[in-house]
């Protein structure tokens, strides 16, 4: 026979059993967060990953293969949707231009394109050797070759992810 401090009324045991499968169900099955990641997308292995609030910014830098100037592109997410709202450069580059959306400017010396609005959804590109491709995310600089070696083809996304079950690797300061 256990001793009484382990014996539970069957009433009671229902009890803590229901309470204790509602918590784990909560913790793995409750809400989902958006999250930025970085992901590879011939396997699905998510590489990078941190959250992306609602209205929340982040950026693309990169070197430009032409011209070797920095490019800034400024993303949000919409509907998990990555979309384009501004874009920086010092020099018109290929593939650099003006596509009559948004408002063109120039900013002490940088061309800007802001309120575009361009829907992209996913942000394909593959890790340059030149381009030194980086995202600007909360005050961190967090350099995508850390991650992926050169030449890897990767996707920038949102993705709704149970924080409970699912562990991102975000940039340790």
């Amino acid at each position: 026979m256990l001793p009484r401090i382990f014996y539970l009324r069957p009433k009671n045991l229902v009890l803590a059993t229901s309470v204790i499968m509602v918590i784990a169900a909560y913790l793995f099955l409750g809400p989902q967060f958006s999250f930025l990641v970085l992901e590879i997308p011939e396997t699905g292995e998510i590489v990078w990953a941190a959250p992306l609030s609602r209205d929340e910014h982040f950026q693309l830098r990169y070197i430009h293969s032409v011209d070797l100037l920095p490019v800034y592109d400024t993303y949000t997410g919409d509907n998990m949707q990555l979309v384009l709202v501004e874009t920086r450069f010092r020099s018109w580059g290929a593939g650099l231009g003006y596509m009559n959306e948004g408002v063109l400017s120039g900013e002490n010396g940088w061309t800007v394109i802001k309120a575009m609005q361009r829907q992209v959804g996913v942000v394909s590109l593959r890790i340059g050797t030149i381009a030194e491709h980086t995202l600007l995310y909360r005050g961190k600089e967090i350099r995508l070759r850390d991650y992926v070696p050169a030449q890897t083809l990767v996707h920038i996304r949102l993705r709704k992810i149970f924080p409970y079950i699912h562990l991102w690797r975000e940039e340790k300061t």
